[in-house]
């Protein structure tokens, strides 16, 4: 095992009876992992577009697929698992090609920790065993596609740019229910508008947080502790880290086609705003109302600048600004934060990392969600 990751194993790593198969013989620089939860329908597809990709040579990529599904899950879906795992075995890819069975007997996730964000983990944990501390590690869904370019410019762009961790651009499949298509296109906008409008704010998490489209160097992914267990939003929180480590970068080429398909496995993501727009919700509703970003402009430009200030200096400012800003600080405890936080910093810069460790894309979005409820009101 690489000594990057000894401490990590120790600390952090998934603790379990799973492994890859066949086991590798050697280290990889891009590792692609795949989290499959009875997508016998589509993970060929998905394997198809990676073998199609531009690429110098495969020897160095390896691709694993983490079939899983909780203890005890239905007969339907260990049976689905079961003809994706068989079918898999069958496969001659270019890459080399690594299973993860959790889904039989005594292999499938305890029902405490089963779902995407664990499948991820498991996955990306052991693929660090195969690793250099700057190989890539690309997250991806067994129902999206990627762009023949995929490999060559995310390689160019960590080479190029330093980056520890980024998201490529996206654009979903289309979808051949037309309401569904206008349904996901509107999603799209949203999603994009809102880290388009944080990052304007001033704020490190104007981003889009689709599991799809993260990518990151192995040893990063060490810094940060790795992908949290987590049945929904383990891409939000995964990469909020990266955000308070260092940053995540965007490489705006399109490069992931994840699906448009509806599903209801979890409360948030694609396939839930997807059934929810089926059952008649407007997703431009959605949508922060522009007060709330200048509001959060505002708030980070009194912040950032507020090394030397006290808080009641601070809260001031924030009470000429907005009650509901005021209100929502103070009930986060920043009487009690800020001036600790000036103190333990030794510069402005450190400050204001600090800061955003803080105040991070969780309090963020937050934040923003109240001026949502009042705006809903009105």
């Amino acid at each position: 095992m690489p000594t990057f990751i000894d401490s990590y194993f120790r600390k952090r790593g998934v603790k379990g009876p799973w492994a890859l198969s066949p086991f590798p013989s050697q280290q990889f620089q891009n590792i692609v992992i795949i989290p499959a939860y009875a997508e016998l329908e589509y993970i060929g597809q998905t394997l198809d577009s990676l073998s199609l990709c531009e690429v110098d040579s495969f020897n160095n990529t390896m691709v694993i697929v983490v079939v899983n599904n909780e203890v005890g899950a239905p007969p339907n879906i260990i049976d689905n698992n079961q003809q994706t795992i068989s079918n898999l075995n069958k496969r001659k890819d270019p890459f080399y090609l690594a299973l993860i069975d959790a889904s039989t007997n005594g292999m499938g996730i305890p029902k405490k920790h089963a779902g995407v964000g664990m499948a991820r983990k498991i996955g990306m944990d052991l693929a660090l065993k195969f690793a250099h501390p700057q190989s890539l590690l690309f997250c991806l869904d067994a129902d999206s596609l990627v762009s023949p370019t995929y490999f060559r410019e995310i390689q160019f762009h960590f080479n190029s740019m330093h980056s520890v961790a980024a998201v490529v651009g996206f654009s979903h499949i289309k979808n051949e229910n037309p309401d569904l298509e206008k349904a996901i296109r509107k999603y799209e906008l949203f999603l994009r508008n809102t880290a388009m409008k944080l990052k304007n704010s001033g704020s490190p998490f104007g981003y889009v947080s689709m599991g799809s489209t993260i990518i990151c160097r192995a040893e990063a992914f060490v810094s940060i502790g790795g992908m949290p267990r987590r049945k929904a939003t383990e891409d939000f929180y995964f990469l909020q880290e990266f955000a308070k480590f260092r940053s995540v970068d965007e490489i705006k080429s399109i490069l992931v086609y994840p699906s448009s398909r509806e599903s209801e496995r979890v409360y948030l993501g694609t396939g839930f705003r997807m059934s929810q727009a089926q059952k008649g919700e407007d997703l431009e509703e959605l949508a922060y109302p522009d007060e709330a970003f200048e509001i959060l402009k505002e708030w980070l430009t009194i912040a950032s600048f507020g090394y030397k200030e006290d808080i009641n200096n601070i809260m001031t400012k924030v009470q000429k600004l907005s009650s509901v800003l005021q209100e929502y600080l103070l009930e986060e405890n920043i009487n009690e934060i800020w001036d600790p936080l000036r103190e333990s910093s030794p510069t402005e810069a450190h400050f204001q990392k600090q800061f955003h460790r803080w105040f991070d894309g969780l309090k963020t979005h937050r934040l923003l969600n109240r001026f949502l409820t009042i705006s809903s009101m009105l």
